[in-house]
């Protein structure tokens, strides 16, 4: 069995190229001596048992019948190889299109993406601010690369990386009968308000319906809108209380003072701790082989460093 080495071909192949060994070793991508490239020619043909090159003058070389046919098997192979690697340095890196919803998209995201653009300067993302039900489709479809989501169950076929959770607090103007109390309202109080509630089948939403769900209490509602700045908005602007979702790291285990969301003009509660099933889960939706390339590795491994 032939015991080739690729530094010897590549050796052949600048001096094929060159027609001598001063030229070659100019030739090659990344600094050699002559004396060098001498070596790998010498030790190809002593490995192959045949004279690959000849000496036709002092600075000069020219290929012998079995030089010129190894010579026209490798060629398209060396030619061809800088075109092959910066096409796939170039898909490496080529843009992540990431789904989620307003949330996480603004609170979630922005810290792992400056850290991934620090860390590579050629990494870049596509995000589309969608609804849970729209990334979940969209992923399983193909149509975007991942989403940032909260999820009860992973649809079959997909897989998940939990990341943090998502906590709820009560945010109210501060003129409203709920901050004059100057403390924590009861499920009780608070359901006698109407209050600006998330859109139905969101996260957000999803997380007031579960607290009330647990004292047998219904909402009110004053307002529903799609957006976080839009709830903490109306709530500024004195309309009505609002359950605001917020995230927290999985390291913490539990909401830290410095989590909760602020607003001027505005008094917030805790609320996580009252939901009898616990905050909820978010983290990564992708299809199965998405784990193989570099960009999506490099944001979730940021991600994780943020929030897991």
């Amino acid at each position: 069995m032939l015991n080739l080495r690729l530094h010897q071909l590549e050796g052949f192949f600048y001096l094929a190229r060159a027609g001598s060994y001063t030229k070659a070793a100019q030739a090659f991508p990344y600094p050699i001596g002559q004396p060098a490239v001498y070596q790998q020619v010498k030790g190809l043909q002593e490995d192959l048992g045949v004279a690959l090159v000849q000496q036709a003058g002092p600075r000069r070389t020219v290929l012998t019948p079995e030089g010129r046919a190894l010579y026209e098997f490798l060629a398209p192979f060396f030619d061809g190889l800088p075109r092959v690697a910066e096409r796939l340095k170039q898909a490496e890196f080529a843009p992540l299109v990431l789904g989620a919803d307003q949330l996480l998209a603004m609170e979630a995201l922005p810290p792992a993406l400056l850290n991934a653009r620090i860390e590579r300067t050629d990494f870049h993302v596509r995000v589309e601010e969608l609804p849970t039900g729209g990334i979940v489709e969209r992923v399983a479809a193909g149509s975007i690369d991942a989403g940032l989501v909260h999820l009860p169950s992973v649809p079959t076929g997909l897989r998940w990386s939990a990341l943090g959770r998502i906590g709820i607090a009560l945010m109210i103007p501060n003129g409203h009968a709920l901050a004059k109390l100057d403390r924590t309202p009861t499920p009780e109080e608070v359901a006698r308000h109407p209050l600006i509630l998330y859109e139905p089948h969101s996260p957000g939403r999803a997380l007031a319906e579960r607290l009330f769900r647990g004292f047998g209490m219904k909402l009110k509602v004053a307002a529903e809108v799609s957006f976080a700045q839009t709830i903490r908005s109306l709530v500024r602007a004195g309309i009505a209380p609002a359950f605001v979702p917020y995230l927290f790291t999985g390291k913490k285990g539990l909401p830290q003072p410095e989590d909760l969301p602020r607003m001027p003009q505005t008094t917030v509660y805790e609320m996580s701790a009252k939901l009898r099933a616990g905050p909820l889960p978010f983290g990564i939706l992708y299809r199965p082989g998405l784990d193989e390339s570099p960009a999506f590795r490099l944001l979730e491994r940021h991600l994780r460093e943020r929030w897991g």
